[in-house]
């Protein structure tokens, strides 16, 4: 015999050695709902292995009440006797209202002198059951009066609680639609409080919440489970998944209880190390217990779990009275909701472990405190809920200041800004206007200089002409002093001209007058106007293909092929010759280009060529404004055309102008 064997016929023993001795009275068969107990004889077979004709032979002792034999005594046999009156009775049911047993067998004699059988339990399909209910429930046909004993055979890993109901099936049948009535108003609760806080979890991402959801849903698989509804409805030929299921919703629940506490008591912010140790040892447990029950070893592992959930309430309602003691408000919520449901679990959970004989409370009673339970356990969750909402609207309201403190900031900031800006404006509106006066009185300075000093200057060229004219011969290779006084003349003309059409085309008073005019005819007068010696500077006109008319302003060109060739002509060196080309392009346009052998442009400084008052360099005795490219590059580009430049260092420079047949209006 094994260990195993030998502490099973112990406790059998021990539960048969507690029960009195005595011949049992029968049950007389009445109407209504008629308790078994008082009326049943017990035999424990904690082998499992003895058969029906060796237990009849074996004596029985009476049970006195209701008997809880804890989890797996072994096979319990009950027998009972019923008196059944002469008066015609009816049909009778005898159910064991308990839907976690395993197996259930009922031994009734027939009228022909043989033993039938009738089947049911957990591990029994619903289809091969005497009578399809979730409660293992047995049909007894009325008999002859007299006396009759049957015999049940209790076989499951579970607890076994004894307390058979013999009733008149539509009395049963009433009882049992209001039980249905009750579980699905429960059941319909509970699954409304899942959907309900599983939406808040979400959509607030509120931990409480979501852990709340979860433990209302499994409380609901437990309750269909234990009812044995969950298979009924789901799988009725496999009829063992409520064990699968309660093996595996116990444990969670015992993961979930302790979530729960925590969340709404707000252990884990004030004792973080602490519920992070006791948050790992509930879920490594639960799913050792699982895994456990999952895997056969329900046995040992019901009663651990039966324990440890004992242990754990027990230490919750201590938890909650020390966070009560501490001024925790959800915990007085959570106490409330708690302690009802304590004791009715303590009692019930004793009575599974065997340490209680007769059940304290009703069906109803359990049913009452569990539903009360989730009811009252919802408001601290709802607190909760408010909390954080409140630390939200906090949140937001902090926000919403800082917008405003931030908004007004940015409004004070603009408002400096703009009148900051406003004092830059008439800064720069006084500045400009300084500015304007300032250009104005030079642009008046530049026409009344050009306007007086031409008559100055006339007489002087006129009487430098005659000195010339009077003057005898002087020494080879060297100026005249008249010639001199004419050159210093014409320089200075040169330089009035040009500011004056500065300012001309800055004022808009230099127009751009059209005609029709021969280029070729154009640009040999301008050679000829040109003050070079072809002896120092010899200019060679190239002509290709030119139009015979172009549509300009002659006086303009002028001034630009002038300013170009004067250029050349002062940065060539002696013997440096210069050439001006004329041709013509696609669709009636012109180019012309004037190069030179001088000393060449600089690559850094080409951008800021045509730039005004700009100069590249300085020559010994070369002279300039600054003003003669500014001007011809407007001039270009009022005819609709474009200056450009390229040059060589110390080789020369290449102007070209480009003419469309016919600029811009």
């Amino acid at each position: 015999m094994t260990l195993t064997q030998a502490a099973r016929w112990l406790v059998g023993l021990l539960l048969l050695l507690c029960l009195p001795l005595g011949a049992r009275e029968p049950l007389r068969v009445g109407s209504g709902r008629q308790a078994l107990t008082g009326h049943l004889d017990a035999c424990l077979d904690p082998s499992r292995t003895l058969t029906f004709e060796t237990i009849r032979a074996r004596p029985f002792q009476e049970l006195p009440g209701e008997a809880s034999f804890g989890h797996d005594p072994g096979v319990l046999w009950l027998r009972l006797q019923l008196d059944w009156p002469a008066a015609p009775t009816g049909e009778r049911w005898l159910e064991l209202p308990s839907s976690l047993l395993d197996r259930v067998e009922l031994y009734r004699r027939s009228a022909e002198g043989h033993w039938d059988i009738q089947r049911s339990g957990r591990h029994i399909p619903f289809s091969e059951r005497t009578l399809g209910t979730r409660k293992p429930t047995f049909r007894l046909p009325a008999t002859a009066s007299g006396t009759e004993v049957l015999f049940l055979r209790i076989e499951t890993q579970g607890s076994i609680i004894v307390a058979p109901i013999l009733w008149e099936p539509s009395l049963q049948a009433v009882t049992q639609a209001r039980e249905d009535w009750w579980e699905g108003l429960s059941g319909g609760l509970l699954l409304l409080l899942t959907v309900i806080h599983l939406s808040l979890g979400i959509a607030l991402r509120d931990r409480t919440n979501t852990v709340y959801a979860c433990y209302t849903f499994t409380a609901l698989l437990t309750s269909l489970s234990y009812s044995g509804s969950l298979a009924f409805l789901l799988t009725p030929e496999h009829p063992r998944l409520d064990f699968w299921v309660v093996a595996a919703a116990i444990p969670a629940l015992l993961t979930l209880t302790w979530q729960l506490f925590s969340d709404i008591v707000g252990f884990g912010e004030r004792f973080p190390r602490l519920d992070r140790t006791l948050t790992w040892s509930t879920i490594l447990l639960a799913l050792a217990l699982a895994l456990g029950r999952l895997a056969g070893f329900n046995r040992t592992a019901g009663p651990l779990l039966t324990v440890s959930f004992l242990v754990l309430l027990l230490g919750l309602f201590v938890a909650a009275c020390w966070q009560v003691l501490a001024g925790n408000r959800s915990a007085r919520f959570y106490l409330v909701a708690f302690t009802p449901l304590l004791l009715v679990l303590g009692f019930e959970f004793a009575r599974n472990l065997g340490l209680v004989q007769e059940g304290l409370f009703s069906g109803w009673v359990f049913e009452v405190a569990g539903f009360g339970h989730m009811l009252a356990l919802n408001i601290p969750v709802v607190l909760r809920l408010l909390q954080v909402k409140q630390e939200r609207d906090e949140s937001v309201a902090r926000e919403l200041a800082t917008s405003h403190r931030q908004e007004r900031h940015l409004e004070s900031l603009v408002a400096d800004r703009t009148a900051a800006l406003a004092v830059a404006k008439e800064r720069a509106e006084q500045a400009l206007a300084t500015a304007q006066e300032v250009l104005e009185g030079q642009r008046r300075l530049i026409r009344t200089v050009s306007h007086e000093f031409r008559t100055p200057l006339a007489v002087i060229d006129g009487t430098a002409q005659l000195l010339e004219l009077q003057a005898g011969p002087i020494a080879t290779g060297l100026p005249s002093p008249a010639t001199t006084i004419r050159a210093k003349v014409r320089k200075l003309l040169g330089f009035l001209d040009g500011a004056l059409r500065q300012d001309q085309l800055q004022t808009g008073h230099w127009h751009l007058t059209r005609e029709s005019l021969e280029p070729e005819a154009l640009l040999r007068t301008v050679l000829a106007g040109v003050d070079a010696d072809p002896a120092t500077h010899p200019v060679e006109l190239r002509l290709e293909r030119l139009p015979g008319t172009v549509f300009a302003d002659p006086k303009m060109l002028t001034v630009l092929l002038s300013n170009l060739l004067e250029n050349a002509i002062r940065y060539s060196p002696q013997g440096g010759g210069i050439v001006v080309t004329g041709e013509a392009l696609d669709q009636g346009a012109v180019r012309i280009t004037v190069a030179d052998q001088g000393i060449g442009i600089p690559a850094d400084q080409l951008p800021r060529v045509f730039d005004r008052f700009y100069r590249t360099g300085q020559l010994p005795g070369v002279d300039g404004s600054g003003l003669g490219l500014y001007l011809s590059r407007e001039i270009a580009r009022m005819h609709g055309g474009e200056l450009s430049v390229a040059s060589v260092l110390g080789q020369g420079s290449t102007f070209t102008l480009l003419l469309p047949a016919e600029g811009p209006l």
